[in-house]
Order: structure tokens, then C-alpha cells, then sequence
């Protein structure tokens, strides 16, 4: 794939790459999940692991031969060959060589240190495998990629032998160098610098070959070193999904992508892809298992979120004064937080938009004065926008309820009984005159509560199993008073590609919990009123 003017090619490596780091473990039907999404988005290039290598990987290459890709080009990784073996008798490069993809990256060692104390053999001989690698990888029908290993280390220690590395996979059949910060000690000057410079010599070897970078985030720069790369010249860049990779990560997709397209004008996917790049971070995040981190750049859910007071009245005027780019651009939303902090402007707009219209002088106090009073009680509501959303629709006389709560009850179960559950939840509720009775077991009181509501909920509200419950957090308020403290409870929950958080607050921590469970309902119940016209 040639870039198009002011276009980068994103080779995403999360499949490979991002399964060597601790604690992430993908599964063959994770793996292929990863690239029908990566592919939907418009990603060039997905990279997979090694084929023949393990039972996993090869039931992930039969069934991977059979996607339809509609926009990327999938690319098996493989190794040069080893030492003493020729490349046409490695069984892994054959392996790589009979695979049905027409594109195979293949990774050797450029960095002299590594050759002379890891391979443990000459100079020459590792130029000659480079060599011998692709001249088979070509003579087979395969484009290949090259990944460089250890170049930046190598380009420090002897810039002259890493040189003769590119040169030998170049004149051989490599269509593409990837220059690779195996132990991240790049930075961004450095890599802008060196990439000019390598550009220029490629140029006088192959002119129509294209330059890649692969960073590891040792020194916490391998965003700024992709974009920087990126800028400087390099065709393509590697990234993983939230920069999962060995040790420290790789390059975050989710950074370098709004970066590059977004602020820097550099085509990395389509434009409806990126408007939706938010949503895609956390269904990847769901299926990866790993907890979505507000603090992220772009798609984290404070990335466009204000709570000083000062701040918000900047924003409401002019919303560079404190955004980098507008929200709506990577399917984002502005957040103004409401708290005692806040101010008078902050939670006139908060009402404002949940309202629909400008309130009055006298609602607008109302509403505040009731804020500092909840949260001088132990509330908090800055992250729990579908809490403050009902509270304002009961003050201004616009809150209906979904339903009628008879009575709950919660019972521990006996852990030696052998049960998975640990604790049963009876619901009794009433809509619109029509009873319902449930019950359902969890692993403790407050999952059972929520699979009995859910299920009486589901009864006359099937839109609430579209939901789900991705965080719970239990923060006692005042500890001083022991046993007998107020603990508040905040849960988020994801749906239609959304989060959003409630609160609850009491002396019993199940009482607080169920009032957090019955918010997230209420609320995503009137949000599908509200889409639907008032009817479920």
C-alpha cells in the first residue's frame, strides 16, 4: 500500500504485540474480535503472531485465512532465520512463506551489541541471514516488511552496521523498513533527526520504499516518538490498542491517531471512524478486560471535562480557551462538572441542557443550594451526571417515576453450602398497576440485588438489559464514627457506546448501593423514553 499525500499508514500490532504484555491474555475469538474492529475502523495494516508456533496460533490463522477484510491487510510475523540454518530450511519461514496473506513482516537483529552478545556470532553472518531471510520471503511471492530491531540502540552504538542491516533487507526484496526503539531510549528530536537522515539514504538504495517506527515506552515517550516520526517523514507507524505491550507498552492507538489526524492533518482512518473512536476504545477496553482509565488524552471520560468554575465560565464562551480540539471530533463530550466548586455558571448550563430550557432565577438557587447541601452531606455528583440529572428533573417538577419499589430483601448464603453465590435478592415492584416479583443470586448482596432488579426491570423495560455495570466503588464518608459511618457508593455503567455513573449515599451500604442501581436504571429508562417519543 502506497501512502496517499498527507496520509499515515497505521500497522496496529495489539494481536502480536500487545499479547506479550502482563496480565493481558487474548483468546483465539478475542484475537479475531480485535481485527474485525481494527478493520472496521479503517486500519491499513493488522499484525498477528507467529504461525505454527502453538496450538493457539494456529487455530487463529485457519480461521483469520477465511476474514473478509474489508479495509486492512492482514501481515503474519515471523523471525530471521537462525544461525546456521538457511532460510528455505527454517520451519518457521516456511511456515510464514505458505501462509495465504501476500504481506509478512519479519524481524532481524540490527543493533551490533545484540548481534555480538545475544546471537553470539559475527557481523557478517547476521547481514548474510538478513539477507538469506528475504531473498527466500521474496522468491516465495511474499511484500515484506522489515521490522529493524534494536535500531535506535543499534544507531547509537555503531550507526554504520545498523546502515549495512537496512541496506541488505532493502536490496534483497523488503519492500518496507520498520525502524524499531526496541528498549526506548529514542526521544522526539532524536527520532525527527534520524528518520531525515535515513529517508535521504533510502532514497539512494530503494526510492519507493517506505519507512516505519515501532516504539516501546520504556521513557514514557512512545507517543511522542511515533508522532514525532510521523511528522518527520516515516509512512507508517506501529501502535497497539492503549499502547499494550512487553514491560512498559508501545505506542497508544488511541493517542497517536487523534494526534496525527486531528491536530496534525496526517490521514490515518476515515473520518466517520475517528468520530467514533471514543465508543471503539470502550468496547476494546471491555474486551481486552482492562479498566477504562478516565485520564486518558482524547477518550477518557475527563478529556473534556471542566469543574472549576472559572474554567467552565471560560469554556461556555470559548471552548479553545481549555480544549485542544472539539469533542465531537474523536465522539467525545464536554462534561461540566457540578460541584461546590463549580459556580453559578457551571450549574445554570448543567440545568440548562438537562432541562432544555433556560430556568428561572429562583430554580437556578434552588438547585444549587441543594448541591452544596447534598454535597456537604457526603454526595458527589461530578461523576455521576445521571444522579444529578434526576435530582434536577425532581426539583424542577420533570422527574417521572419508572416504577414503584414494594420492598427488597437481601440474604447471605452459606459459602461452605458449595454454591458459586454467596448472597439471593428478592425485588418486589410495581409499573404502571402491574406487580412483579423476582429474585436472583450474586457474588455478594449487591450483584444479587442487581440481577433480581434486572430481571423484574426486564419485564417492562427490555431496553435496561442493554446496559451494563462496569465499576463499583464503596467510600466510607466519615471513618471516625466507625461501624456507624455513611459510606457512599458510586457505580458506572456502559450503554449505546456511552458511561455514565450514579451515586448513592447511606448508613447501609446496601441502601446506598440500591440507590445507585435504581439511578442507573431510571435514568437510561428515560433516556430511551426520550429517543423514543415516551414509549419504551
Amino acid at each position: 500500500m502506497s501512502p496517499k499525500l498527507n496520509q499515515t499508514i497505521i500497522y496496529d500490532t495489539t494481536i502480536r504485540e500487545g499479547s506479550q504484555c502482563p496480565g493481558i491474555s487474548l483468546s483465539v475469538s478475542d484475537k479475531l474480535r480485535i481485527a474485525q474492529e481494527l478493520d472496521n475502523a479503517g486500519v491499513s495494516f493488522i499484525e498477528g503472531g507467529m504461525p505454527e508456533t502453538n496450538p493457539k496460533e494456529d487455530e487463529f490463522y485457519r480461521k483469520i485465512a477465511d476474514y473478509p477484510f474489508k479495509n486492512a491487510c492482514f501481515v503474519p510475523f515471523g523471525a530471521t532465520s537462525r544461525a546456521g540454518v538457511q532460510a528455505k530450511k527454517d520451519p518457521l519461514l516456511c511456515a510464514l512463506a505458505e501462509t495465504p496473506f501476500k504481506t509478512v513482516c519479519v524481524y532481524g537483529k540490527c543493533d551490533v551489541f545484540t548481534v555480538e552478545n545475544v546471537l553470539r556470532i559475527s557481523r557478517e553472518e547476521n547481514i548474510f541471514i538478513i539477507m538469506d531471510t528475504v531473498t527466500f520471503l521474496s522468491d516465495s511471492g511474499k511484500e515484506i516488511i522489515f521490522d529493524c530491531e534494536g535500531f535506535f540502540s543499534g544507531w547509537m552504538r555503531d550507526r554504520d552496521y545498523t546502515i549495512q542491516c537496512i541496506f541488505a533487507a532493502l536490496r534483497h526484496g523488503a519492500d518496507t523498513i520498520v525502524l524499531c526503539d526496541t528498549t526506548g531510549v529514542a526521544d522526539p528530536v532524536t527520532v525527527s533527526e534520524i528518520i531525515g537522515e535515513v529517508r535521504t539514504m533510502i532514497n539512494g538504495v530503494k526510492p519507493r520504499a517506505k519507512i516505519g517506527v515501532h516504539m516501546h515506552n520504556d521513557c514514557g515517550m512512545a507517543d511522542a516518538n511515533t508522532i514525532a516520526a510521523a511528522l518527520g517523514g516515516a509512512d507508517l507507524v506501529n501502535t497497539t490498542l492503549f499502547g499494550l505491550g512487553e514491560r512498559c507498552g508501545n505506542a497508544n492507538f488511541f493517542t497517536v491517531v487523534p494526534n496525527l489526524q486531528v491536530r496534525y492533518g496526517r490521514r490515518c482512518i476515515p473520518d466517520e471512524s475517528m468520530r467514533s473512536i471514543t465508543a471503539l476504545s470502550y468496547k476494546m477496553a471491555g474486551l481486552l478486560n482492562i479498566k477504562a482509565r478516565p485520564d486518558w488524552p482524547f477518550v477518557g471520560r475527563n478529556a473534556f471535562s471542566h469543574k472549576a468554575g472559572t474554567h467552565i465560565n471560560a469554556v461556555l464562551k470559548a471552548p479553545e480557551s481549555f480544549e485542544v480540539i472539539d469533542p465531537s471530533e474523536v465522539g467525545g463530550e464536554r462534561r461540566l462538572l457540578v460541584s461546590e466548586i463549580s459556580g453559578r455558571s457551571g450549574m445554570q448550563d448543567a440545568a440548562g441542557r438537562i432541562c432544555g430550557e433556560e430556568l428561572t432565577p429562583e430554580l437556578n438557587e434552588l438547585i444549587l443550594n441543594t448541591l452544596k447541601q447534598r454535597e456537604f452531606e457526603g454526595y458527589q455528583y461530578e461523576s455521576a451526571e445521571a444522579s444529578l440529572e434526576l435530582l434536577v428533573k425532581k426539583l424542577t417538577g420533570e422527574y417521572r417515576p419508572a416504577f414503584k419499589l414494594n420492598s427488597y430483601k437481601v440474604i447471605t448464603l452459606d459459602e461452605k453450602a458449595g454454591s458459586p453465590y454467596s448472597a439471593s435478592a428478592i425485588v418486589d415492584l410495581t409499573v404502571d398497576g402491574v406487580s412483579e416479583i423476582t429474585a436472583g443470586n450474586g457474588i455478594g448482596p449487591v450483584d444479587a440485588l442487581d440481577c433480581a432488579f434486572r430481571r423484574a426491570m426486564a419485564h417492562f423495560y427490555p431496553a435496561t438489559l442493554s446496559i451494563s455495570l462496569e465499576d463499583y466503588k464503596v467510600r466510607v464518608i466519615d471513618s471516625g464514627e466507625g461501624t456507624a459511618s455513611k459510606v457512599r457508593v458510586f457505580i458506572e455503567f456502559t450503554g449505546g457506546g456511552k458511561r455514565f455513573g450514579t451515586v448513592g449515599l447511606s448508613g447501609d451500604i446496601i441502601q446506598a448501593s440500591w440507590a445507585a442501581l435504581v439511578d442507573a436504571y431510571e435514568y437510561w429508562i428515560m433516556k430511551q423514553n426520550d429517543r423514543s417519543g415516551g414509549t419504551e
